[in-house]
């Protein structure tokens, strides 16, 4: 507001005061050819966009309640704290997710040197990787089960790569050598191999043989994975809503408290 005032000549001259700053911004910066020609923004960008004006007002508030609330002696310092967070950690935590629900792709490689990949776009992340390597890659097998995860779903599901980790050791022993990316990198991948629990023959034949049947084990191990393997959740609850109660002067709010006792609230 540059000409504070609601009569006709304080709405010209505010009007006339922010025209030329509406034209520079409209036709210098943000026109569409600025957009699409200079900035190259993407349909990714604009969502940051709104994902940072959707956060602005009630963080502010929150800002704003915890200092109001600061010299209260009676009151907690941390009632300002948003509790949706809380309510998406327990509706994770209930609602049944599958490796299915959140994979986009899987491909199965003949990629013999674990640190030489064969897939270009993962080489960087594998020297990275393997500069410390945490498991033996002596003796495991030349056949690898590329798995690419969604982003946004594992966001919003708040798992890890880690996590996702885990829970293939956890449901298929320690025979597996499993290794991932950062979960900030741009497409998160997950590369699975089978620890050899056998000496390879040095015969050709035989080891096309091996190689065969390391190719038919992926495949099934890939088939259970995705269908089987629960990486949180209850079984048996498929989708989990959170939804904001109304209520009116008529109806009564029931909780459960910390007795684990159904009492009212008017």
């Amino acid at each position: 507001m540059i000409v504070k005032g609601d009569d006709r000549l304080s709405k010209e001259a505010q009007y006339n005061a922010t025209m030329l700053m509406n034209i520079l911004l409209l036709c210098a910066s943000l026109s569409s050819r600025q957009v699409l020609e200079i900035h190259r923004l993407t349909n990714e960008a604009f969502n940051w966009l709104c994902a940072a004006q959707s956060l602005e007002k009630p963080i502010t508030q929150m800002t704003l309640n915890t200092f109001h609330y600061a010299d209260v002696s009676a009151k907690n310092v941390t009632l300002a704290r948003n509790y949706a967070g809380q309510c998406k950690q327990v509706l994770c935590r209930l609602e049944h997710c599958t490796l299915r629900k959140v994979t986009t792709n899987t491909a199965i490689y003949y990629d013999p040197v674990p640190q030489e990949t064969v897939i270009s776009e993962d080489q960087e992340w594998i020297n990275t990787y393997y500069e410390m390597p945490d498991q033996d890659i002596k003796n495991i097998s030349q056949w690898l089960l590329r798995i690419e995860l969604d982003k946004k779903c594992m966001t919003d599901r708040e798992l890890t790569m880690e996590q996702i980790s885990e829970k293939i050791y956890q449901g298929f022993g320690d025979c597996r050598n499993v290794i991932f990316n950062d979960d900030n990198a741009e497409k998160l991948v997950l590369r699975i191999r089978a620890s050899d629990q056998i000496n390879l023959s040095t015969e050709e034949e035989q080891n096309d043989i091996r190689h065969m049947d390391d190719n038919t084990f992926l495949q099934c191990l890939q088939s259970v994975m995705l269908s089987d393997l629960t990486l949180q959740g209850i079984e048996g609850i498929s989708k989990v809503y959170m939804i904001r109660p109304i209520f009116d002067d008529t109806q009564k709010r029931i909780q459960i408290n910390h007795n684990g006792e159904i009492e009212k609230n008017c």
